[in-house]
């Protein structure tokens, strides 16, 4: 076997081969826009008035045994003042109304598997805490883009809080389904 390297000289080209056959020359592209056009890009959002005694809580929830692993796509929220605390948190118990997952494939007829909630009652249990951001005023975006990976018998929660006062605050989060 020649020793040969395994790199490119800096006197050859890179030698490379699409595999995109989508349009040439090629289009590279995030994860959602295959899943949006499976029709397996899902959403919930929440509008509530946050308060020290009502946070805004949603949760999407996982079934055991559903046969689909999610990807977290997007976190957002929103405040209409400084002072909110946004956490994300793992498995945490969410008593709560059912919210029906909006399609982002409008032409889909395919139905989430994730069981969403919304709440204005804090988050009991022992969950995890994935993260936790103080929010200014004005809206937040946390592309994912599938780092939060949430299999089935597990659940992602998002939780905006306020110390005092009542502030109306938005909440959504955004994910794919294979």
């Amino acid at each position: 076997m020649p020793n040969d390297a395994i790199f490119n000289q800096s006197t050859q080209p890179l030698y490379t081969e699409q595999v995109n056959t989508y349009l040439a020359p090629g289009i590279d592209t995030l994860p959602e826009a295959g899943a949006a056009q499976s029709g397996l890009l899902f959403a919930v959002p929440f509008t509530s008035t946050v308060t020290a005694s009502a946070p805004l809580v949603l949760q999407i929830s996982n079934p055991a045994g559903s046969g689909r692993t999610v990807y977290i796509s997007r976190v957002t929220a929103s405040s209409a003042a400084a002072g909110v605390t946004l956490a994300l948190l793992r498995n945490a118990t969410v008593s709560g109304s059912t919210v029906t997952p909006v399609n982002f494939n409008f032409s889909s007829s395919v139905t989430s598997v994730m069981t969403a909630r919304s709440s204005t009652a804090a988050p009991t249990g022992s969950p995890g805490t994935l993260m936790s951001l103080l929010l200014s005023t004005g809206p937040v975006i946390i592309n994912l883009n599938g780092r939060i990976i949430v299999p089935p018998g597990n659940s992602l929660t998002l939780s905006l809080t306020v110390a005092s006062g009542s502030i109306a605050g938005t909440g959504g989060i955004s994910w794919w389904e294979y």
